[in-house]
C-alpha cells in the first residue's frame, strides 16, 4: 500500500503541474491535485503511520523537485518574456528567460531552504535557551523547516522584483543569525 501512496503523491503533483502550466489555472485540477495529495497522505498513514506519511511526503517532494527542475529549464512564456525584457530598460544587459528561470529556482529553492533552516535552528536555540530539552529543540527544527520553506518559497514566487526576493531571504537569515550566535555563546 505504500506504493499506492507514492503513486498518488506523484499523480497529485502531476495534476497540480498540469493546472499551473496552463495560461489560466483550472480550479477543478487544483482541487483535484490537492485532493489526490491528501489521499496519498491518508493511504500512507493507514499503511505505515507516521513513517508512511514521511515516505509519502518525500515522494511528493521529490516529484515536485523534478517538475521544478524541468520547468526551470524551459524558456518563459511570451508574455512573461516580454515583461522581463521591458523591466530591464536602461540596463546594458537583458536577462534571458532561461537564466531568469534558473535564478528564480535558486532563490525559491535552495536559498529559501537555507533561510528556513537558519530560522528553524533559531527556533531550536530559543527553545534550548528557555530551558527546554535538546530533544524538543531538535523536533522543533524538524517541524519548522517543512512549514517555513514552502511558505517562504510561495511568498518569494509571488514577488515580481528580485530585490524584494533577496531582501526576504536575507531578512529571514539576518533575523535568525543573532539567535544562533547567542546559542553558540552559551553552549
Amino acid at each position: 500500500m505504500i506504493w499506492a501512496a507514492a503513486i498518488l503523491a506523484i499523480a497529485g503533483v502531476a495534476l497540480l503541474r498540469l493546472s499551473w502550466g496552463r495560461p489560466r489555472r483550472s480550479t477543478a485540477l487544483n482541487v483535484g491535485g490537492w485532493a489526490v495529495l491528501l489521499a496519498a497522505l491518508v493511504v500512507g498513514d493507514r499503511t505505515a503511520g507516521e513513517w508512511g506519511v514521511a515516505v509519502t511526503i518525500l515522494v511528493a517532494t521529490a516529484a515536485a523537485f523534478v517538475v521544478l527542475v524541468v520547468a526551470a529549464r524551459k524558456p518563459a512564456r511570451k508574455a512573461r518574456a516580454k515583461t522581463i525584457r521591458t523591466s530591464h530598460r536602461g540596463s546594458s544587459q537583458i536577462a534571458s528567460p532561461v537564466r531568469s528561470g534558473w535564478l528564480t529556482f535558486a532563490i525559491a529553492g535552495p536559498l529559501a531552504l537555507i533561510a528556513s533552516l537558519l530560522l528553524a535552528l533559531a527556533v531550536r536555540a530559543l527553545i534550548i535557551g528557555a530551558g527546554g530539552a535538546e530533544a524538543d529543540g531538535n523536533v522543533a527544527v524538524l517541524a519548522t523547516v517543512p512549514i517555513a520553506w514552502p511558505v517562504l518559497s510561495f511568498a518569494l514566487l509571488m514577488m515580481s522584483h528580485r530585490g524584494k526576493q533577496f531582501a526576504w531571504v536575507l531578512g529571514v537569515a539576518a533575523v535568525s543569525a543573532p539567535l544562533l550566535l547567542l546559542q553558540g555563546g552559551t553552549a
